[in-house]
């Protein structure tokens, strides 16, 4: 499981970690991210914290979903700016 320890919300720190496995190209683009199955395993969040990072990935522009597919990493030219 991830550690992490900061005073942010658990949310902000699980999204902080993904977005930049996103920026940083580890998860590269197209590439599927972790299924909300995978943060609630790898983090210890609540499905519902997980939920909320992946809906401001998608708000930020940093990944796109598909019905049926899953959600993959968005094209550079769909990210907001990096201090999102």
């Amino acid at each position: 499981m991830a550690q992490i320890e900061t005073e942010q919300p658990r949310w902000r720190q699980v999204y902080a970690v993904i977005s930049g496995r996103i920026r940083s190209g580890e998860i590269e683009v197209g590439e599927r991210v972790p299924s909300l199955v995978d943060l609630t395993a790898e983090f210890g969040i609540a499905n519902a914290t997980a939920q909320k990072v992946v809906r401001q990935l998608r708000a930020d522009g940093l990944i796109r979903t598909e019905p049926g597919i899953g959600s993959k990493v968005a094209d550079r030219e769909y990210w907001e700016s990096e201090t999102a």
